[in-house]
């Protein structure tokens, strides 16, 4: 799920939202990690990744 966000509190809401979500689906699935990459300042990027410990949510920054 990619997210454009507008404003810190938008930001705020809509990861915990996003992350929420990918905890779901990572509970379902059982054998991912989720990740959460800044693209820009405004756009972040909330997935699940086998690159990603189980139970665990990891952050990184694109360059």
């Amino acid at each position: 799920m990619t997210l454009t966000v507008a404003d810190r509190q938008s930001l705020e809401r809509d990861l915990d939202e996003a992350v929420s979500q990918a905890i779901s689906e990572a509970l379902k699935e059982g054998n991912k990690g989720i990740l959460v990459t800044r693209c820009d300042y405004r756009t972040f990027k909330v997935e699940l990744s086998e690159d990603v410990p189980f139970g665990t949510i990891a952050e990184a920054e694109f360059a």
